[in-house]
């Protein structure tokens, strides 16, 4: 007989066995998991604490050695708990037959610890449909008259892959500040109700709460919010320059002259008043499950000491203050120091303080740190720093990450809306997980609000690493459409939940590309390869999806579609539309087309449908979300919003006589017709020897009525149009389609185009290949126009190397993670590489005309060096000859630096070898060398002939079998 729980059996008796031996905590997030029944059933199931009240089915939890009924159990050979014994946060699930009298099934839940059964039972709503986010975004799960079952089912969870996974609340003004304040009354209790309980529906365990203003142990009131944490499991911790479980902002209200914590927050002038500051939080919150931060920091996130000081000063320094903040600890929480889980951040200048450099030893290695996990971090945006080498990863007390999915300093802030792509997370945290970073995750999610769809995808992968790791390579994608499916599956069908994925996928890849903060009217070109036109094909088909969807769905379901999908997509991809519009809008006027002025008008648009975004938000679902879009995100001009400028308008005034500009798509060649100036322009788009069709445009300069006249002599060669009249006001300009008959040139290479205008006549040179490539093999790249562009997955060979240990170094693509088509990227992820040994590579073959020295750009994912070498290396070698190693970062890198700013603004790296090529075929082999090397594109021209400008890099060029 299955297990089966229908609206009958909940009305007919209590199906909820409640222990009072459990813990409180336990008994809340069951009170939880019944609401989800509650919301499933339309019927609220009954809950008992007595045995003899039970139904027939009932459900059964509790945790090891916290539960006389799971003992019981166990006694009568029902269950098995020595399979999670002594296990960390793992839950048995299983079906089992009349466990007391009365009660013929019985769902038995049984945790390893608290949060085991914690995770066990919202493992239960999992599987009824409920979504993670049903609490914090009223996600809604399909109603169910019934739910089942096998009679023998059994499930053992599997022991979560990092130890401590969480998120950090953070840069939290004006946005959730101002929301907390407006529904909750302040950082309380009240509020972190709801986020500890989305933090364990996510099967995370640990937090750093909010901090720019906040004091969490003494705001919820008092200590309650302190002690939910503890009730439900959640292990707190503090940001990195927040040691001893006490808050940044606790020293500002408790300090001053009369205070026995002193008036400075500093180790040498004030030694006394801030140990005691120090051992008072520990004495406050160390009876809670916590990780306690050691080390210090200067005041509001700076340095620990003057700039006058040394290296060995500061090093020195810190290693006092970890001495003594672990004699408090070993005093005041446990005498057994490595019971008590520790962390140091090695942050921004902290870093130094650990590495040491070649005459002054770090804290690396230090007995201070021996049981403490020592916590690495990205840059800020999203790429790794320093890893730990194969000699570290011995390190007793393990190591953490600290990532970031919004960030509040330089270059340039992000903290409005979600602006993370999963392949870029994926790529960068499964690499710290090979890199033996298993202890601490931790992410930086700002104001929580927008960011569920990263923040899901994060805890999963932390959770999970062996389903969604290293070994998943290319699976965000599936990642993406189950995540849908949790959140929607009541609201749309298979088909609007493929356009949901469509719309999730397109604005982050987008957004990873350029965050919408980070964009400016400089960022893309507004003419070449057509980049700026083809993303606005691309924004205003995702914008239709988003908009469809919008229109369509039931208004009962709107709240919860408007926060998690369409304000982030629609906002980011608005303001995106809006600066691409204004590059346009300043390039037409510096032409002086009329068509400048419509553009001013669609970037105005934009603007107000930014305004009104905001407003929409903070108003929908009674103002649930009021507060959480007011992060300035348009014109920053310094790294803070100070001084942020909206779109500057170009309007043009017409010219005094009939005037039109010629102009050819993709290039900034421009002429109008005059005998006196440029008359001649060249539509080269045609010598990629598969193109058919191309075009250029004819602008009005004037608002007077401006006719021209279109011929060509060639039969092959057509036009859209022959004639037409432009007046610069409802019709500026016209788009002119030029197609070729290829198989009617009779071996001509060369077309003419005549355009008559009101000031004379322009003559486009329309140049062809005729290419035979019979003899050359497929994914062979041809030269035309001066460049080749290679998308990196498109080699014609992938070599892979057997290493010592075995097994086999290799690239991989990974589909959609370049900011055009994708990447490739060497695995394993933690080796190097020797050339001609055990270094795999991609093979490249390409034609050229005439021999020679050419460049080629090689376009790569903006990675820091894993160690202090500061280098990235990998291998370039042309034909047969010699293999050039190349660094391919500039001498002197460091993270925030001038070059690094750039590299992560633009999200590309770009580095450019000379390289001696034969005339025709040639080959180009790209080696794996060091870590972190992921490659996105080639562009290949003759030496000091870069192609056109570009934020993309030229469009991929032709290749045999395309």
């Amino acid at each position: 007989m299955n297990f089966s729980i229908n609206q009958e059996l909940l009305k007919k008796a209590p199906v909820f066995y409640q222990e009072k031996e459990a813990f409180s905590g336990v008994h809340k997030i069951a009170s939880r998991v019944i609401h989800d029944l509650e919301l499933v059933f339309g019927i609220a199931p009954q809950v008992t604490i007595e045995k003899t009240k039970l139904g027939k089915t009932v459900i059964i939890y509790g945790t090891m050695n916290h539960s006389p009924m799971l003992q019981e159990l166990e006694e009568k050979k029902l269950i098995d708990v020595t399979e999670v014994a002594g296990k960390r946060e793992v839950f048995l699930f299983q079906v089992i037959d009349q466990p007391f009298d009365g009660v013929e099934k019985a769902l038995v839940i049984a945790g390893s610890d608290k949060r085991g059964t914690i995770y066990g039972l919202f493992h239960l709503s999992e599987q009824l449909g409920v979504s993670p986010l049903v609490d914090w975004n009223g996600v809604k799960p399909q109603p169910k008259e019934s739910f089942s079952l096998d009679g023998d089912f059994k499930y053992i969870s599997k022991e979560p892959s990092v130890r401590y996974r969480g998120f950090f609340i953070n840069d939290e003004w004006p946005a959730f500040g101002t929301w907390t304040n407006e529904r909750f009354g302040g950082f309380n209790a009240e509020m972190y109700d709801h986020v500890f309980q989305l933090l364990l529906r996510l099967k995370g365990n640990y937090m750093w709460p909010a901090m720019w203003s906040a004091q969490f142990s003494e705001e919820g009131p008092g200590l309650a919010s302190a002690e939910l944490a503890d009730e439900y499991g959640v292990v707190m911790g503090a940001s990195h320059h927040e040691p001893c479980l006490r808050n940044g902002e606790e020293y500002r209200y408790l300090r001053g002259e009369d205070s026995i914590y002193g008036d400075a927050w500093n180790f040498i002038s004030n030694r006394e008043g801030i140990t005691r500051f120090w051992e008072d939080g520990l004495k406050r919150s160390g009876k809670f499950e916590n990780v306690i931060t050691v080390g210090m920091r200067g005041e509001q996130d700076t340095s620990i000491m003057g700039k006058n000081a040394t290296l060995a000063d500061n090093i020195e320094l810190l290693r006092d203050v970890i001495q003594t903040q672990n004699k408090l600890i070993e005093d005041n929480v446990n005498p057994n120091l490595s019971e008590v889980p520790r962390m140091l951040a090695l942050y921004k200048e902290v870093e130094p303080f650990f590495y040491g450099d070649e005459t002054t030893p770090g804290l690396m290695g230090s007995e201070e740190l021996e049981d403490v996990i020592l916590m690495l971090c990205d840059d800020n945006y999203g790429n790794l720093r320093t890893l730990p080498t194969e000699e570290m990863r011995s390190h007793k007390g393990g190591y953490g990450m600290y990532y970031h999915f919004d960030y509040h300093g330089g270059p340039i802030s992000y903290e409005w809306v979600n602006s993370s792509y999963l392949p870029k997370v994926w790529e960068q945290m499964s690499m710290a997980y090979d890199f033996g970073i298993r202890d601490l995750w931790i992410v930086n999610v700002g104001d929580i609000a927008t960011q569920e769809f990263p923040l899901s995808y994060f805890l999963d992968l932390a959770y999970d690493f062996d389903k969604w790791g290293t070994n998943a390579v290319n699976k965000t994608e599936l990642y993406t459409e189950l995540w849908v499916e949790k959140q929607f599956s009541s609201v749309f069908g298979e088909t609007d939940m493929k356009k949901v994925c469509d719309l999730l996928n397109g604005y982050t890849k987008i957004a990873h590309n350029r965050r919408p903060e980070h964009m400016n009217v400089n960022v893309y070109h507004p003419v070449n390869y057509k980049e700026t036109d083809h993303l606005l094909q691309q924004i205003d088909h995702l914008l239709s999806i988003a908009d469809d969807l919008y229109k369509r769905i039931d208004p009962k379901e709107l709240p919860t579609y408007f926060a998690l999908v369409y304000y982030p997509a629609v906002g980011n991809l608005n303001v995106q539309k809006m600066w691409l519009l204004n590059g346009k809008n300043q390039h037409d006027a510096k032409l002086g087309k009329m068509a400048a002025n419509k553009l001013a008008e669609e970037i105005k648009k934009c603007l107000k449908r930014d305004r009104e975004l905001v407003e929409e938000y903070h108003a929908i679902d009674n103002g649930k979300w009021y507060g959480m879009g007011l992060s300035e995100h348009i014109g920053f001009v310094h790294w803070n919003e100070d001084e942020c400028q909206n779109p500057i308008l170009s309007n043009v005034l017409p010219a005094n006589k009939p005037r039109l500009v010629i102009t050819i798509d993709g290039t900034e060649q421009k002429s109008e017709g005059s005998p006196w100036h440029v008359n001649q322009l060249f539509l080269n788009d045609f010598l990629q020897p598969d193109i058919e069709e191309a075009s250029f445009t004819i602008s009005s300069l004037s608002d007077l009525p401006a006719e021209y006249k279109i011929t060509s002599n060639h039969s092959w060669l057509t036009c859209s149009k022959e004639s037409g009249s432009l007046d610069g006001i409802t019709n500026t300009q016209d788009v002119i389609i030029t197609k070729i008959d290829r198989s009617a040139m009779n071996g001509e290479t060369e077309g003419r185009i005549t355009v008559e205008t009101p000031v004379g006549a322009c003559t486009i040179i329309v140049n062809v290949a005729q290419v035979d490539v019979s003899s050359l093999a497929d994914g062979t790249f041809i030269m035309s126009n001066d460049y080749i562009s290679i998308e990196a997955e498109h080699f014609v060979d992938n070599k892979q190397a057997t290493n010592e240990h075995g097994g086999v170094n290799h690239f991989e693509v990974l589909k959609g993670y370049g900011k055009t088509l994708s990447a490739v990227k060497a695995f394993p992820t933690t080796e190097y590489f020797t050339v001609g040994k055990d270094a795999p590579y991609l093979e490249y073959h390409f034609v050229v005309d005439a021999a020679g020295v050419y460049e080629v750009e090689l376009y790569m994912q903006p990675s820091n060096p894993v160690t202090k070498d500061g280098t990235i290396v990998c291998g370039i070698q042309t034909n047969d000859g010699e293999t050039t190693i190349v660094n391919t970062l500039p001498e002197g890198y460091r993270v925030d630096g001038e070059e690094w700013a750039v590299r992560v603004l633009n999200n590309i790296d770009t580095q450019t070898c000379s390289i001696h090529c034969k005339e025709g075929l040639n080959t180009l082999k790209v080696y794996a060398v060091s870590p972190g090397f992921v490659l996105q594109k080639l562009v290949i021209y003759p030496e000091g002939k870069k192609p056109a400008d570009s934020y993309l890099g030229p469009t991929e060029t032709y290749y045999v079998g395309r």
